[in-house]
């Protein structure tokens, strides 16, 4: 088998007849064509690994060829190796400009030009293998953001008198940051954010992980957040091992009062409106899961009114940037939310996104963004 296929590009047949008559001694494949018109035909019918091409020829010179393969897909990326009487550095520079990856001045010396073909060839080698591998870890990564988006809820409860409404919205194939929100064996109502301190795949495996004991301890005392952290940070420190740690608030709602026993890990604290528009933050009751073995969480409690907006969110929302590099901000959330007092939770969800997708621009998204809206109905 050829170790390449090598097209030649010259106008002068002693020049076609020497490279080729070297090349095929190392075991290339050759093809020789005398004017740039047949070159572009060539390489577009059947793409070379590689080009040899000279710059001054009738019609078509090589200059334009190059330009002419660089900007075409199939051809844009095969390297090519000018060659050329032309010797000041004016030409030279031209011809990187034009796409070419080498410059060989005639009278070219046949040991120099085998020598940069090989050189060429296995730099082209090694750029595919790294494209296949990238091809090949965007495509895990896609699979990976799939299956993580089935720990999600694909419906969220429907107490009668209650409206929630949540996203995920990663930075990345993946995520760090996740919610849920199900039914405890109890018929009280579970609602938790949290948010993996890390970013990738490993911030996504951690995640996977971290979900599984919450919702394993959950079953086991449903109304007690405070335990149900203890337990999954034992799990967390004894199972892994890892610099890795994830901050979360979890909360345990009694539909029929309108009672929420709640635990924050270090988590932003959720902001509760009532009808008011009076603002109460459910601070931390302790540390982030995952950093100490004996650390013990404790629990609180909020009434939610008929009528009252809870909104638990992770620091994506808040850290948003613009192309001014400033953050959305808590300030900028609270205002909006003051606005939104009277809405479904619904739209609530979509006025914070709208709030930030106007805010950041064409920025790109700086981080995970999750958000759960839960509001009591008000009494009709």
């Amino acid at each position: 088998m050829p170790k390449a296929d090598i097209l030649i590009v010259d106008d002068t047949p002693n020049n076609l007849n020497l490279l080729t008559q070297m090349l095929e001694t190392q075991d290339y494949s050759v093809r020789a064509v005398a004017s740039g018109q047949r070159a572009l035909e060539s390489a577009r019918a059947l793409p070379p690994d590689l080009i040899l091409l000279d710059i001054r020829m009738p019609g078509l010179d090589g200059l334009q060829v190059c330009r002419q393969l660089k900007a075409e897909s199939a051809t844009g990326e095969i390297p090519v190796i000018f060659i050329s009487a032309l010797d000041n550095i004016q030409d030279k520079v031209r011809g990187f400009q034009a796409g070419g990856v080498d410059y060989i001045t005639k009278p070219f010396q046949l040991e120099e030009v085998l020598l940069r073909t090989e050189t060429h060839l296995a730099m082209r080698n090694l750029q595919r293998q790294l494209q296949e591998a990238n091809r090949k870890m965007a495509a895990e990564l896609s699979l990976a953001g799939q299956l993580q988006a089935n720990f999600m809820p694909s419906r969220l409860p429907n107490p009668p008198g209650w409206q929630l409404s949540a996203l995920l919205r990663p930075a990345r194939e993946t995520s760090g940051d996740f919610y849920d929100a199900f039914f405890l064996p109890d018929g009280h109502l579970a609602v938790l954010i949290a948010d993996v301190v890390d970013k990738g795949v490993g911030a996504a495996l951690f995640m996977a992980y971290a979900w599984s004991l919450i919702r394993t301890f959950a079953d086991e005392r449903p109304g007690e957040p405070d335990w149900v952290f203890s337990q999954v940070n034992r799990r967390i420190l004894t199972d892994t091992v890892t610099s890795q740690f994830v901050t979360l608030f979890y909360g345990v709602i009694d539909p029929t009062k309108g009672q929420m026993t709640y635990a924050n890990a270090g988590h932003l604290p959720p902001l509760h409106f009532s009808t008011t528009g009076e603002l109460h933050k459910l601070v931390r009751t302790g540390i982030p899961l995952g950093i100490y073995e004996d650390h013990q969480w404790s629990a609180n409690r909020v009434g939610l009114e008929p009528g009252d907006l809870l909104v638990l969110y992770t620091d994506g929302i808040t850290d948003a940037i613009n192309p001014s590099e400033e953050h959305f901000g808590e300030k900028r959330l609270v205002e909006l939310l003051r606005g939104q007092l009277d809405r479904p939770a619904q739209d609530v969800q979509q006025a914070i996104l709208q709030a930030i997708q106007a805010f950041v621009g064409l920025a790109s998204q700086f981080d995970d963004m999750a958000l759960v809206a839960v509001r009591r109905s008000p009494l009709s």
